[in-house]
């Protein structure tokens, strides 16, 4: 999350499965990245909202577990969120996420911050000649990116963190969690690898 500093613990997840709507998907890849802005606006107009199944249980899971605990108070794309987070927008928020480059930032109040990213590349544009900019790297191994902060300045439940993020991965079926201390790098557990404890936190984002 944008300005939070490094008196955080965070919680990280990552999905391998694309968020991206595969409408998109095709789009881009049948034009092999050249295509212009207006091509592009034209066929997002046409294919209206953007959807995943990942992307949808992501945020379901979240307004969901344990009888709403970690239901959010404010939302947005960006930094400051002044839009209120209401459960009945998930399909909305689910837009967000679905499309390419597409995020979601969350916030509970005095409780934790939520970034949750789609890392499938998002379209830019040559200001000379109009067209798309195709990437210069290639895609992640994970396209899903899933970050909760909660502040070191109110006392952090270790038990929690831990039964939460065994919680996701299995609700998400991946194979990638840890938490990791923001100030030192240092892994204070890792799901799938508990010999990293310790160590520095692998640099995936």
């Amino acid at each position: 999350m944008a300005n939070l500093g490094t008196a955080y613990v965070s919680v990280d997840i990552g999905v391998r499965e694309n968020l991206t709507d595969p409408r998109f998907v095709e789009f881009i890849e049948e034009k092999n990245w050249d295509f212009s802005e207006k091509e592009y606006m034209d066929f997002e107009s046409s294919a209206g909202p953007a959807y995943t199944e990942m992307s949808h249980r992501i945020i379901t899971f979240i307004t969901e577990y344990k009888d709403g605990i970690l239901m959010p108070d404010r939302c947005g794309c960006y930094e400051p969120l002044r839009r209120e987070f209401k459960k009945e927008e998930v399909p909305l928020y689910t837009g967000w996420l679905s499309y390419p480059g597409g995020g979601l930032m969350l916030k509970k109040r005095r409780k934790f911050d939520v970034y949750i990213k789609n890392r499938y590349f998002v379209a830019m544009w040559d200001g000379e000649t109009g067209k798309s900019i195709p990437p210069a790297v290639p895609l992640p191994e994970y396209m899903g990116q899933i970050s909760f902060s909660f502040s070191k300045q109110r006392k952090i439940d270790m038990g929690f963190l831990e039964e939460l993020l065994r919680d996701y991965c299995g609700y998400l079926e991946t194979d990638f969690g840890f938490i990791y201390d923001m100030e030192d790098d240092k892994i204070l557990f890792d799901l799938f690898h508990p010999e990293r404890a310790g160590t520095l936190c692998p640099r995936v984002w």
